[in-house]
């Protein structure tokens, strides 16, 4: 099968009219003062973000700009479909899916192992553990048993960017198994595709010294399917470093020795997407030991923190996904926990691209995997709320003090509810209904938090103290909190319900939330005399003689 994904229209993309159709690459300009591409348009999430990943991946690899005059340039006039093109050409041979040469994706060498249905090249597909055991109850093996050539690119490209564990030998991507990306997006007049695109397009000489090695030029050290496979056997293998591969690798890591079996196909319906192809693939070959990427990666579309030996750990998902409980760290510096946002973050406001004139946001997304289980797709928007430089220490200094109160309360409010939920709250480990405290929580607080930083923004602008917002906010929270822990508790197992427990769990509850931890990290006056009369009321313990 011949199918060269540059040249081939395979994208699946809706355009401002709501017209919906597939594009090569380099169209993505295309009709764009009359009717551009607005958005992806694939059957599933995880392969809307992997398309992203891949366009951002291109447009960075070859057409980077110079500097910021550029960028403001061609952020406001695209180049031109066939300019595109043109500069697509010069590595049109990487990205052939078939064919008798390197091939997207997959290992130049052949794989000699037992075939595997296609479905399995999903993430979410159930491994083979599950299906030894019929464990797959929620979603079936063998639930799609053919793709057409671009959900099977699509496909490929999502399972090597966030390729999980696998058992023994089967690596994981380049930023770990299923991490998470941020992306800038824009609105208004810059909410086409080509704009969420360039947003994320760093400057030539800025990408070149974020990580690895710009001195490695060979081709195969940007698009390892080019070369021979750095395998990992564990006594005879390779280790990948940054130091080993050209930065441009940081998109196109492959991890995973695949082939995809290309050779007399036969027309079909995709499973998938349901569209009518002229060869749909069925099977794939994989085997172990493939590319082992260790160090300290630091990849301009994955938020990180640092451990103590100042390795980059990039950002997972997690359980009950993306809140504002994680704006630190994904909008702005976490320093408590040393965890940074995406580097295309830092570019985007160090270098003025936002006025106050346009609202642009944050686009965070990935699995939240249990090893090789994807328990979750994630995905969730943050405004990214412009602050002038003028005062935006103190303003950002202050949204950390709201968002650490708000952790310290719901923590607390969960304490709470176990306390008055069960007899032996310490014996009680994590359970799907006490998650949904927290959930619920950030959830319902959302909104609050959103306008408390509108007003203020508006307050330091107008150079006025914060006590009162801070204050409102405070107040907020622990009526949130308290509505939580009464509708929970009378909705508690029955079985268990104690009313003396409840009342003193909920007495602790609006103690420590009016307490004197949550109000020093507000900033909040402390009343003094309240705080002796609390110690004074707590039993003294006493040695009888």
């Amino acid at each position: 099968m011949l199918f060269n994904l540059i040249d081939e229209k395979w994208i699946p993309v809706k355009r401002r009219d709501g017209t919906q159709e597939k594009i090569a690459p380099w169209q993505i300009t295309e009709a764009f003062t009359d009717n551009p591409v607005v958005s992806l348009n694939s059957v599933r999430a995880d392969f809307n973000g992997a398309l992203a990943q891949f366009l951002i991946g291109l447009v960075q690899t070859i057409a980077a700009p110079s500097g910021e005059d550029e960028w403001e340039n061609s952020f406001a006039s695209p180049p031109a479909p066939q300019m595109l093109r043109a500069k697509l050409m010069t590595i049109r041979h990487a990205f052939e899916l078939g064919g008798d040469g390197p091939r997207f994706m997959q290992d130049l060498e052949k794989l000699d192992v037992k075939p595997k249905g296609i479905f399995s090249l999903l993430i979410d597909a159930p491994g083979d553990n599950a299906i030894d055991k019929n464990a797959d109850h929620f979603v079936k093996r063998d639930a799609v048993t053919c793709l057409c050539p671009s959900c099977c690119a699509t496909a490929l490209f999502t399972a090597q960017t966030n390729a999980p564990a696998g058992g023994v030998g089967y690596r994981t991507s380049l930023r770990g198994g299923g991490p998470l990306t941020t992306l800038v997006l824009g609105d208004g007049d810059h909410d086409t595709l080509w704009h969420l695109i360039w947003l994320n397009v760093l400057g030539e000489d800025t990408f070149l010294r974020t990580c690895a090695n710009p001195r490695m030029t060979a081709e195969a050290a940007k698009f390892p399917w080019l070369g021979k496979t750095r395998t990992s056997e564990k006594d005879t293998g390779l280790r990948t470093m940054p130091d080993d591969v050209h930065p441009a690798q940081m998109f196109w890591g492959m991890p995973r020795r695949i082939n995809l079996d290309l050779a007399d196909l036969d027309p079909g319906v995709c499973e998938l997407c349901g569209d009518t192809a002229k060869a749909v693939v069925r099977t794939y070959r994989e085997k172990n030991y493939g590319t082992n990427y260790e160090g300290s990666w630091l990849h301009p579309l994955s938020p990180y923190s640092q451990n103590k030996d100042g390795i980059h750990l990039p950002a997972h998902a997690q359980p009950g996904g993306m809140h504002f409980r994680h704006w630190l760290g994904l909008v702005q510096e976490d320093i408590v926990n040393k965890r940074q946002p995406v580097l295309v973050v830092h570019e985007f406001r160090e270098n003025g691209r936002q006025d106050g004139t346009e609202q642009f946001r944050l686009w965070a997304f990935g699995y939240d995997m249990d090893n090789m289980k994807a328990r979750c797709w994630y995905e969730s928007f943050m405004p990214l709320l412009y602050v002038s430089p003028r005062f935006r220490q103190d303003y950002e200094d202050c949204v950390a003090s709201l968002v650490m109160a708000a952790n310290e309360i719901a923590s607390n409010t969960r304490r709470a509810v176990k306390k008055a939920w069960f007899r032996r709250p310490g014996d009680v480990k994590g359970t799907d209904t006490i998650s949904s405290i927290d959930s619920m929580f950030w959830h319902d607080t959302e909104g609050a938090f959103y306008q408390t930083l509108g007003e203020l923004g508006a307050c330091l602008d107008a150079n006025n103290d914060s006590l009162g917002i801070r204050t409102a906010w405070h107040r907020t929270l622990c009526s949130e909190a308290l509505r939580i822990f009464d509708g929970s508790t009378l909705d508690g197992p029955i079985a268990d319900a104690d009313p003396k427990r409840i009342v003193t769990a909920r007495r602790e509850l609006q103690q420590y939330n009016h307490g004197k931890k949550v109000k020093m990290i507000l900033g909040l006056p402390i009343n003094k005399m309240a705080e002796v009369r609390k110690k004074k009321s707590k039993p003294q313990n006493r040695t009888i003689l």
